[in-house]
């Protein structure tokens, strides 16, 4: 892959390669989880694939910081020039049900701006790419690639939204009558569900409340933005990821670009 962050990801590709073959050897039907909070399971598979990653990282780029998901916020990525910010294990929820949309998510943040991202499906071998510089790309098991563009659909109405298998909420429903969508495609996980806008299969993706994080959401942004496409709060302003509180704190809005700003005011009355 060319680019300017060719290294990186490079990185963090192999990062996620290793963190999926740990995963792989934990999934199966005795998994054990526990709770952090409500709608928010942790197992052993997240635990593992989070040691692997920050050796990976730590080893290979031994001054940048790291924000993982599975280890606690000690603020000292704060004012960092390059930070990492990674979901060792997206759709743990989907891990446990044995449906197969989880993912590893490694992304790099630099002077604020998400610049590359890797999106990893462990089941598959498929990898989703993309790094400021270079097109967004996948690559299957066999490595076959496939460089990706968003496709904009031609008005607001014809898109088709991405929503969340296991975690719907009323407010979703509102913002489909407000922006008149009628089309839905289901899926799991953050980084699945972005995949599907690159590749072509949806169009809009929309959380609306805090449960979003900046794990969740700087490797599929890094790959949006390098496959033409915006993430942004679901009021239009850009993702702080230099922001002490890791919550992402009125949600996210992903698209193809086109017609995003005039979603954001669609949504404003529920936001």
């Amino acid at each position: 892959m060319s680019g300017t962050y060719e290294r990186e990801i490079g990185a963090a590709r192999e990062a996620a390669r290793a963190a999926a073959r740990r995963i792989l050897e934990l999934y199966g039907p005795d998994v054990k989880v526990r709770w952090k909070g409500e709608n928010d399971p942790v197992t052993a598979a997240d635990e593992a694939a989070t040691q692997v990653i920050l050796e990976h990282l730590h080893g290979t780029f031994p001054d940048d910081a790291i924000l993982i998901e599975e280890r606690a916020d000690d603020r000292s990525r704060l004012g960092r020039r390059r930070v990492w910010i990674v979901d060792p294990l997206d759709g743990t929820r989907e891990f446990i049900d044995r449906i197969p949309e989880f993912c590893v998510m490694i992304g790099l943040v630099e002077d604020g701006e998400p610049v590359a991202g890797v999106v990893h499906v462990p089941l598959t071998g498929v990898v989703f790419l993309g790094s400021r510089g270079s097109p967004a790309r996948r690559i299957d098991e066999n490595g076959t690639t496939v460089d990706l563009s968003c496709t904009p659909a031609p008005s607001i109405e014809a898109m088709r939204l991405v929503v969340s298998r296991s975690h719907r909420s009323e407010k979703i429903t509102r913002a489909k009558d407000l922006l008149g969508i009628t089309a839905e495609v289901p899926s799991g996980s953050v980084g699945m569900k972005v995949a599907r806008l690159v590749t072509g299969e949806a169009d809009l993706y929309i959380h609306l409340g805090p449960g979003i994080k900046l794990w969740d959401a700087c490797a599929p942004d890094a790959i949006l933005r390098s496959a033409g496409g915006l993430m942004t709060d679901p009021a239009g302003a850009p993702i702080d990821y230099g922001a002490e509180s890791v919550h992402c704190p009125i949600g996210l809005l992903a698209s193809a670009g086109t017609h995003h700003a005039a979603i954001a005011d669609k949504l404003e009355p529920i936001i």
